[in-house]
């Protein structure tokens, strides 16, 4: 049995859709449904049931025997979250208990940090161990994810295989109730359908034009392939953080073209007013060092450019009926 927590989630539910893929479906999600539509990203895959968090720890306690592996995305992911204390209970004291199971059983741990952790950086994107502990993130949600990751790297006492993925700016089919925290290409597609044009933020600084600000914008399809890769082969690679981006940052102009060329239009962009909250904590650049990932991952497979996968969702999933991994 492998166990998602987290699984009806964005990236959750892409990893269910991928382990699918792979011929597997015993697979239990935990996670909290709610009132609201994330039920249908897990609607078209194949698991065995979900367990509710609340009821979670008794399942644990009566299951140890059965789980193969634990893939971890369960948490809040919300970079506006104004709760410390809601971040550190999700966030880092759940995150622990889990580890501490999975050290317990002898179970791989696979889990979701995140590239908010790099707080303001916009020059040393290194995923190697060393310089975890002198960053500094700069909202609470990166801080949570940045306190658990300095502390599993202290951990004498860990799962047989643990990786934290650093997450930079994914973006694919299974985010559609993520309102706000959905991706610039999400929010993009119903501007360019509707008015043919799109909203960008323009820049506040002088050297970079606006819409030259730049991500490393990578396709969820890219984050199941390499997490199932470490999954696979967890016994022949280096326990630690990695990096989870295509390397090359792109700019949100480029992004922009993309969704137009793949609806079939000409580009046409309004540069907007940033809100002042944001302006201080923004972020003119990102781009991962994917060094480690290539090296000590073994990682060695091409990613969707940008074109190619804002091509792949937008055609085969925001214009269809139908638009969920399946």
């Amino acid at each position: 049995m492998i166990l998602v927590t987290g699984g009806a989630g964005f990236i959750g539910s892409a990893i269910v859709w991928g382990l699918n893929q792979s011929g597997r479906d015993d697979i239990v999600v935990v996670d909290h449904l709610g009132l609201g539509d994330k039920w249908k990203n897990l609607a078209r895959q194949h698991i065995d049931y979900v367990v509710p968090k609340e009821i979670f720890p008794t399942w644990l306690r009566e299951n140890s025997k059965s789980i193969e592996a634990v893939f971890h995305l369960g948490a809040c992911s919300a970079t506006t979250e104004r709760d410390a204390d809601y971040l550190m209970n999700n966030n880092v004291l759940f995150t622990k208990d889990l580890w501490d199971y999975c050290a317990q059983h002898s179970i791989p741990f696979l889990y979701a940090s995140s590239a908010a952790t790099y707080g303001a950086e916009e020059e040393n994107f290194s995923d190697e161990h060393p310089n975890i502990s002198s960053l500094v993130p700069i909202n609470k949600y990166g801080w949570s994810k940045q306190l658990f990751d300095t502390w599993a790297i202290k951990q004498k006492k860990a799962p047989p295989a643990w990786f934290g993925f650093k997450f930079f700016n994914v973006y694919g089919p299974q985010e559609y109730h993520k309102g706000a925290q959905a991706s610039v290409v999400y929010h993009a597609f119903p501007q360019v359908r509707d008015k043919g044009q799109l909203r960008l933020f323009k820049s506040y600084r002088q050297a970079v034009a606006h819409g030259e600000q730049q991500r490393d914008f990578v396709y969820v399809k890219d984050i199941v392939r390499i997490m199932l890769h470490f999954w696979k082969n967890a016994k022949n690679i280096q326990s630690g953080l990695y990096n989870l981006g295509t390397g090359q940052a792109r700019s949100f102009k480029d992004l922009g073209e993309a969704v137009f060329a793949a609806m079939g239009k000409s580009p046409r962009f309004d540069w907007i007013e940033m809100p002042d909250s944001l302006k201080n904590q923004y972020q003119y650049f990102t781009e991962a060092n994917l060094e480690k990932l290539r090296n000590a991952g073994g990682y060695t497979a091409d990613f969707h450019s940008l074109e190619e996968g804002v091509a792949d969702y937008v055609r085969n999933y925001l214009t269809q009926d139908q638009p969920f991994l399946s």
